[in-house]
Order: C-alpha cells, then structure tokens, then sequence
C-alpha cells in the first residue's frame, strides 16, 4: 500500500487510518456471506436421472431445492422417493412432472419425508404401495416431519394404499398450508385412511392443523376398516378462506368413525369458498358459497346444493357439468344462481356467471373419481 501523499508521521501510523478501514470493509463482506442463506440445489432431467431413478437422499444443512427440468420418474424399492434432512423446496417453471413409485413392505413408506416441504410449480404424482405392519405401519405420500407442507402452485397427486395402520396422503407436523394449485389424495385400506393431517398427532401441540385459501383440492379416503377421514387435525384447527373449491368423500366402510368434517374446530370464512363433502352418497354443499374460479364437476357423481344453501356463480367464471353428472338446485333443493347456461362439449352443461369469454376451466374431473370436499372431524384414537 503507497504511503498518502505529504504524510510527515512514521509510516505506520499513516497507514492506519487506511488498514482500518479496509478491516471494517473485509468484516462487513464476510458478515453479509455469512448472513445470507445459502442452498443446495438438484436438476432433475433425462440426463441426471440415471443417479437417482431410484430415490434421492439428502444429508445436508443447507434447505434443498429441486428443479423439475424434464417429465422424469423415480422408481423406489425402498421405503421412500425423495428423503431430506433439511426441507425441500420443489419447483418446475417449465411445468413439467416428476412422478414418485415406491413399492415396499417397511414399517414406514414415504413418497417425500423432509422437515418441511414446499411445492412452488411443476407437477407431483407419487404412489405408495406395500404389504406393512397392520398395527405399526404408515405410509404417506409426503411427511413434514419438523414444519409445514406449502402448496403455492403446481399441482400434486398422492395415491397411498398399503395394509399397515394408516395412510395419509399429506402430513404436516405443524400447518398444511394450501393457496394455489391443486392437491389430490387418494388413501385406500389398511385400517385408518387419512387425506391431509395437519398438526403433531403425538404431541397434543395445537399450533398446527390446516390452511386453505385457494387452489382446488381433492379428497378420498375408503377402504379403512378402522376409520375413514377426509381432512383432520386431531389437535389443531381447520381455516378454509378465500376461494379455494374442496371436495371430499369418504365411503364410509370404515367400523369405527366415518367423517370429513369437524364443525368444532373448522372455520369457513369468507362467502367464497366452495366446499362440497361426501359420506359414500351425494356431495353436498356444506356452506353458502360464491365459486370464484373455473371448475368441472366429477364425471357420474350426483352434487347436491341443498334446501336452504345457496351457491353463485362470479362474473367470468363457469362450472362445467360433466355428461352423466347430476346437479341439483331449485325445486325442493337450494339455489344456484347464474346468468346462463349453455351446451357443452360431449354433452356438458355449462352454467356461466356472465356472459362466455375465451377461459378454459380447471379440469377437476381428472382429479381421481370419487372424491369430495371439505374440512374434516376430531379423531378419537
């Protein structure tokens, strides 16, 4: 470092001022590296997934994220898909699919195991299947097991059907937290089912439970022989705000408890949401409710608003009536208020809140056939 011209003082200590600061500039650099928050990131296309076709696992600190580059597929004969010591963020801006096959008799089955995990856009499709401990086994198709599952977008179907003690589609150790997307379940046998789980079911912590406030979800739990249940928080709550459309159905088979809906600690706030629940019969509006977003009802299925409810269309918004799906309103049954209906494709009915622009409606009848809607019941286990 040059001496500062016309400095008369030993040369340390005109260079002092200067060590100084460029101390306090190194300091800052590395208080700001240190501060920031740094990840590990995994591209998932037709080239790497040669290393993990068979599952991924995670050891790091740092938060995961995934990107979904290609329409690939993990094909799992262990006990999981994706596992993470740290949470897992998963993402597609090309909208692309990552589909999760486990195939394994363990006492444990996970699609996604990870502290907490996010789903910002692209696709899930996950399956779990095994032969597990009828009194010790689980299986889900994602787990949080310290934090929440976040849908923000995208879409993500579970499909869990085992013989161990329960099946769940969604757990979260604390909060489900769904705003946008659309959130399939399907859990089938074994001796409890369960769709989204939200809260510490071990614990009896109550900060926890499930938040809805968009996207469309579809719930069916059968086949239980024990219990069948849509949408539970055993501790904590149930909020269902915004605009979200929620269908279950639960095909009471099981011998114990049977329900989708727990008004004690459920809450639908708002007017907009739109939730429909299903006991193994018609699904049924549970709530006056305004739909604020394009649906297609399920294919064969019978919806029932009933005497006394009432469900508005939005301007700009339709609901597709399927060939072969019933819907009843007026007469003996409730209202369903609309500004036109008009013919469809295969024989479809379209029932429009204004009058027809160019908009595509979300195709909840490809969401899997049987489902219905709603909130859910305090299970006593």
């Amino acid at each position: 470092m040059a001496v500062p011209a016309g400095c008369t003082r030993p040369v340390s200590r005109c260079l002092l001022p200067h060590l100084n600061r460029l101390l306090i500039v190194l300091g800052l650099c590395i208080l700001l590296c240190s501060s920031a928050v740094s990840a590990a990131e995994l591209v998932l296309n037709t080239s790497s997934m040669e290393q993990y076709k068979a599952g991924i696992s995670y050891s790091g600190t740092d938060p995961l994220v995934i990107t979904i580059a290609d329409d690939v597929a993990i094909a799992s004969t262990s006990y999981t898909g994706i596992e993470s010591t740290a949470p897992v963020t998963i993402r597609s801006p090309a909208g692309k699919t990552l589909t999760i096959m486990v195939r394994n008799n363990s006492v444990l089955l996970y699609g996604i195991t990870a502290p907490a995990v996010t789903l910002e856009s692209g696709h899930l499709a996950i399956i779990v299947n095994g032969n597990n401990d009828g009194e010790k086994g689980n299986a889900f198709g994602i787990s949080a097991g310290a934090g929440n599952v976040t849908v923000a977008g995208g879409s993500v179907a579970t499909s869990v059907e085992t013989t161990g003690h329960k099946n769940k589609g969604i757990y979260a150790s604390r909060y489900i937290i769904i705003s946008d997307g659309q959130v399939t379940t399907d859990e089938r046998g074994g001796s409890n089912t369960f769709g989204l789980d939200g809260g510490d079911v071990e614990n009896g912590d109550a900060s926890g439970g499930i938040l809805i406030s968009g996207g469309v979800v579809a719930v069916n739990s059968s086949g239980g022989k024990n219990r069948n249940v849509g949408i539970d928080s055993k501790f904590g709550t149930v909020r269902i705000s915004g605009s979200p459309v929620i269908l279950i159905y639960e095909d009471g088979s099981a011998a114990r408890q049977n329900y989708v809906y727990n008004t004690n600690i459920t809450t639908i706030s708002g007017g907009h949401a739109v939730v429909f629940t299903s006991d193994g019969g018609n699904y049924t509006l549970r709530e006056n409710a305004i739909l604020a977003q394009n649906i297609t009802l399920i294919a064969g299925k019978t919806f029932e608003i009933p005497a006394g409810r009432s469900l508005s269309i939005a301007d700009g918004t339709y609901l597709t009536k399927p060939s072969g799906t019933t819907l009843l309103f007026g007469g003996d049954s409730g209202t369903l208020t609309y500004s036109r209906s008009f013919a469809g494709a295969g024989g479809a009915v379209i029932y429009a809140g204004s009058e027809p622009t160019q908009r595509a409606a979300l195709p909840v009848a490809v969401l899997l056939a049987g489902f219905g809607a709603a909130v859910l019941m305090r299970r006593k286990e």
